[in-house]
């Protein structure tokens, strides 16, 4: 595929804070479970608090934390929303386009740090797209999300995941669904580490772009065969329906992470890539 500016701009800006080191070490953040023990080394206020032996600290009244040495190249699975709600934008921007920027910055990153990169995702039925070092199979995965796919099952994909048994991967979800089997997503951080990355119109959870607007209008919100309809103008129930979702947004994070799993939340308005290096660091 033919890069497009937006993409070359984004690896450019990457390239950049991998020399500088603040993006490339994402890696090192993360308290890989199969990571081999390999020395202790002094605390510094940006290691991670888990990783510190209290019991070692406990001998020398000093703090040290467990330095690990990585058995294997690190796996970075992408479980990717191919469904038609993606392609809602109530502007230029898409949240399909929101997704492919965050796709593309964490993939071509895991590629600069000389990682393994796949993805799970539908066309027709579930594919997926197996690992590699390269770049061919990111613009591959690239190719697939700009065909229009209009099909995605969180749930069955994390039940694809558990069936074959995929382990020691950092695995990113990204999808505006909040609705998770949580009980599959607990038993597949006993062997990975997971982020969720939910996708967002920013009108979605505050219906602020009707300010731009001349004329009120009704609303409607549909879930399978539910419906939700709001008057633009009755700025109580606005006030009601961002605070709902804020509270729905909220509690997911909250259970996403009771059960180890990380989370972070993008709209059409982020800066994709200061999110996530601020998110890493």
């Amino acid at each position: 595929m033919q890069i497009n500016k937006k993409l070359h701009i984004i690896e450019f800006k990457i390239k950049k804070l991998l020399d500088w080191g603040l993006f490339g070490n994402y890696k090192s953040k993360v308290s890989w479970a199969w990571m081999e023990f390999d020395e202790h080394k002094n605390y510094s206020p940006w290691d991670n608090i888990r990783d510190i032996d209290w019991k070692a600290s406990a001998k020398v009244w000093e703090l040290f934390v467990k330095k690990y040495e990585q058995d294997k190249d690190l796996k970075v699975l992408f479980v990717l929303d191919t469904s038609e709600t993606m392609n809602f934008g109530s502007e230029d921007k898409t949240k399909k386009d929101t997704l492919i920027e965050t796709f593309y910055s964490l993939a071509i990153s895991a590629y600069y740090n000389n990682d393994n990169v796949w993805a799970l995702l539908y066309k027709d039925k579930l594919n997926l797209i197996e690992y590699k070092k390269s770049k061919d199979n990111i613009y591959r995965i690239l190719d697939l999300l700009n065909n229009n796919l209009n099909n995605f099952d969180i749930n069955a994909s994390l039940e694809e995941i558990k069936k074959r048994s995929i382990k020691n991967n950092l695995i990113f979800i990204i999808t505006d669904k909040q609705e998770f089997d949580l009980k599959k997503l607990k038993f597949l951080s006993h062997n990975n580490d997971i982020i969720v990355i939910n996708i967002f119109d920013k009108f979605e959870n505050e219906l602020l772009e009707i300010e731009k607007w001349d004329l009120f209008w009704n609303l409607t919100l549909s879930f399978k065969s539910k419906f939700l309809n709001i008057d633009l103008a009755d700025k109580e129930k606005l006030e009601d329906y961002k605070k709902l979702r804020k509270q729905k947004i909220e509690k997911l994070k909250y259970d996403l992470q009771k059960n180890n799993i990380w989370y972070i939340s993008l709209d059409n308005k982020s800066d994709v890539i200061k999110e996530l290096i601020w998110y890493f660091k």
